[in-house]
């Protein structure tokens, strides 16, 4: 089973591209809409870590090597493909934690894990990582720019699917609500789940939003028939990201207006992943192996979406290379200037990444099959 694409010869901003899947002689076509871009003032959104970039560097060093150096448990398949983990490519080893690739879809996931019950103590407990998503004086401006173009797209894609507006969209992984709230200041009925108590209290504190603070997995049937649900960034934290994805098309799929599915992905395939594996001493994102036990290539996001019942039909790509990029040669130099100096270039260069596909973010959108 492999997956390629159909595809211009030049790049677009907003184009439009075939996803082929093969799969023992049978070929199947999908019409993907892509999109490209999204122009964020990034070091305003991330001004805590340029502050203290020292002191965020060490951090993540310290505890990520304390984590893969403790409870591993050993992953023996691809999550989404299921091949051997012995027939998979080291392709990295950050902070102890080595990241391997399948020479099916390249999928990209760390072979030794914490256990289950570390990362979830992390995700509930870890302050500094919670902080990065319930700062006050950003919540604001982190909605206006990153949580308002999310909805944009989403209503987006939604309408050109089934031509009318969602009415109920729940959101797991919610972090500190501002996807919620953006759907609310909208007239949408939206509900959050989140896991981290520290992020369900600053919802309730900044937005006056109650999330639900229980398992997804054991609670889906209590949200059946809402028309979309949201993974602004949580894939890449599970170790099991099929079974979260099948309780998601169980509740769109009873939805009475159409039902759809929307995840954003760190991609392998991009300029941060390049200069980060040049780099594997100073990463705070990304290639964060706390932050992401698995990176996913375009064709995994697909396979993963296929095998959840699900057909793609929509790809936002939009990253934060640049920026990655610039912040490691600051590192490599102990010079910063460059790069807390050139936003406005830093957006602009972004610009070009995302359309010629090497970012290191994907947003996609599939519906029922």
């Amino acid at each position: 089973m492999i997956w390629s694409r159909e595809s211009s010869l030049f790049s677009n901003k907003n184009s439009g591209e075939n996803w082929i899947r093969h799969e023992n002689g049978e070929i199947e076509k999908f019409e993907i809409a892509i999109k490209s871009g999204k122009k964020t003032n990034l070091l305003r959104l991330k001004n805590d870590i340029v502050k203290n970039l020292t002191s965020k560097i060490e951090y993540y060093r310290d505890s990520r090597t304390k984590l893969y150096n403790g409870d591993t448990e050993y992953v023996g398949s691809c999550p989404i493909s299921g091949i051997p983990t012995e027939k998979t490519s080291l392709v990295a080893n950050i902070y102890g934690a080595e990241y391997v690739q399948t020479p099916d879809l390249g999928h990209v996931y760390v072979k030794n894990r914490p256990s289950k019950k570390s990362i979830h103590n992390f995700y509930l407990n870890d302050i500094t990582y919670a902080s990065t998503y319930t700062d006050k004086s950003g919540a604001e401006f982190r909605l206006n720019n990153i949580a308002i173009p999310w909805l944009d797209w989403t209503l987006e894609v939604y309408f050109q699917q089934f031509k009318a507006m969602p009415k109920r969209i729940l959101d797991v992984g919610s972090g500190a609500g501002h996807f919620v709230e953006a759907c609310r200041r909208r007239g949408i009925e939206a509900e959050g789940i989140e896991l981290s108590e520290n992020s369900r209290k600053f919802a309730k504190e900044i937005w006056g939003i109650d999330m639900d603070g229980r398992d997804f997995t054991k609670v889906s049937t209590e949200y059946s028939g809402y028309d979309i649900v949201t993974f602004w960034g949580l894939l890449e934290h599970t170790p099991n990201p099929k079974q979260i994805l099948k309780h998601a098309f169980n509740i769109v799929s009873q939805s009475k207006n159409g039902g759809m599915v929307i995840s954003k992905l760190p991609r392998w395939d991009s300029l941060s992943t390049a200069s980060q594996v040049l780099n594997p001493k100073t990463i705070i994102r990304h290639a964060d192996p706390m932050g992401h036990i698995m990176l996913f290539s375009d064709a995994s996001a697909a396979e993963l979406y296929y095998q959840c019942g699900l057909k793609i039909t929509n790809a936002w790509y939009y990253g934060m290379d640049v920026y990655e990029t610039f912040m490691q040669l600051g590192n490599n130099t102990q010079h910063y200037e460059a790069f807390v100096n050139s936003g406005i270039f830093q957006m602009d260069l972004q610009d070009y990444i995302d359309i010629f596909k090497i970012s290191d973010g994907l947003t996609i959108a599939g519906i029922v099959k």
